[in-house]
Parts: structure tokens; C-alpha cells; sequence
């Protein structure tokens, strides 16, 4: 279904040849790949550390993401228009503190499942609150780039060299037998840089 509004769009025409458009991505490229180190850490290690604290129950770890999912959207749709009204640097500093604390809190949740439960509802409601500022900036970058299909090209690949470089650390780490809390708190580095370079777009485009 979400196709369909897509069936009625124009064709956009693409230029073949768009000099220096790449070379303006690098900034939202590295924006981009330091937040995938960041889901690599908050989403993928967390969702094989939540499996296996509810002692590999498919059942619970049904029940737990299905209330994370509805508590994200209702949050969702509250937290974005925050950013629509000018407060992207405030956002911001909300969103990224409130994620630090839920990753501390996922880190020692892991022999508890009743806490791993909690911190992965609380992980629900950080997305919400990271996806509106990092989202505004990006489509806001790409819409000043020379040529926003190519720019998107590169922030995607981006995207995908650091979540596969934080995937590869967090197994290396398992592998030898390191606690998957460390592979947990690889978030914190990653969210930190994000957050400063996000508070310092939105305070060139002029939002507190």
C-alpha cells in the first residue's frame, strides 16, 4: 500500500552528469555512517541481547517489540512536529541524552528480563525522538545538493559501511567471548559525534 501514492508521481529527470554533487555528500556522509555504527550497536546487537535475556522465548520477545513498536509511534507522531517548529539544537540535545541513558540501562538489563523488557520499550521511544532531527537535516542537505538522487546514493552507502563495521566489531567481540554489553555501549562514541555535528547544523540554519 505504500507504493501506491508513488504509482501517480512524476518521472524527475536525473542530470547525467552532476560535478562535485559527491563531493558535497561528505558531510552528511560521514553524519550517516557514524549513525549506522550507531544502529548497528542500538538495533541489531540489541535484538539478539533481548532474545537471549528473555531466555530465547519467541513468544516474549514477540510481546516486547510489539509494545515497543506502539509505544514509538504514538511518540512518533508528537516528537517530529518539535523539530517542524524551529527547535533542532533542543531536539537534538532531548533526543541523544535520553539515548545514552537507555543504552547504559540496556547494558546491565541483560540478566534481568523484566529490565531488558523496560529498556527496550524506553529504546522505542529514543527512535522517535533521533529519527525527526536527523531526518530534517539529511532531506534539508540533500534538497541544497547539487543533485539530491546522488546524494542520497552516497549517504545510503555510507549508512552501510558503518553498520557493517559495528556489526563485524560486535561478533568479533562475541566471538571471543566478550559480554554483549560492551558490543552495546559501541553506541555511546558514535551517538556523542552525531549529536555535536547535528547541534552544529541546526545552529548554522539558525534553529535553538
Amino acid at each position: 500500500m505504500a507504493v501506491l501514492p508513488l504509482l501517480g508521481a512524476p518521472n524527475v529527470p536525473v542530470a547525467r552528469e552532476s560535478p562535485g554533487a559527491l563531493r558535497a555528500a561528505w558531510p552528511a556522509v560521514i553524519l550517516v555512517t557514524l549513525d549506522g555504527w550507531f544502529d548497528a550497536s542500538f538495533i541489531f546487537v540489541w535484538q539478539i541481547a533481548l532474545f537471549v535475556a528473555l531466555a530465547e522465548s519467541i513468544p516474549a520477545y514477540g510481546g516486547a517489540m510489539a509494545l515497543a513498536s506502539l509505544a514509538g509511534a504514538i511518540f512518533g507522531l508528537l516528537l517530529g512536529r518539535h523539530v517542524d517548529a524551529g527547535h533542532g539544537r533542543r531536539t537534538v540535545a532531548i533526543a541523544y541524552a535520553f539515548a545514552a541513558g537507555v543504552v547504559l540501562l540496556r547494558s546491565v538489563s541483560l540478566g534481568s528480563p523484566w529490565l531488558a523488557v523496560i529498556a527496550n520499550a524506553l529504546g522505542a521511544l529514543a527512535m522517535p525522538l533521533i529519527v525527526p532531527p536527523l531526518g530534517a537535516a539529511l532531506y534539508n542537505m540533500a534538497k541544497a545538493s547539487p543533485c539530491p538522487l546522488r546524494f542520497h546514493l552516497a549517504t545510503e552507502a555510507g549508512w552501510d559501511v558503518g553498520c557493517f563495521a559495528g556489526c563485524v566489531v560486535a561478533a568479533a567481540l562475541a566471538a571471543t567471548g566478550v559480554s554483549l554489553s560492551v558490543a552495546i555501549v559501541m553506541a555511546l562514541p558514535a551517538m556523542a559525534a552525531v549529536a555535536v555535528l547535528l547541534r552544529r547544523y541546526f545552529a548554522f540554519v539558525g534553529q535553538a
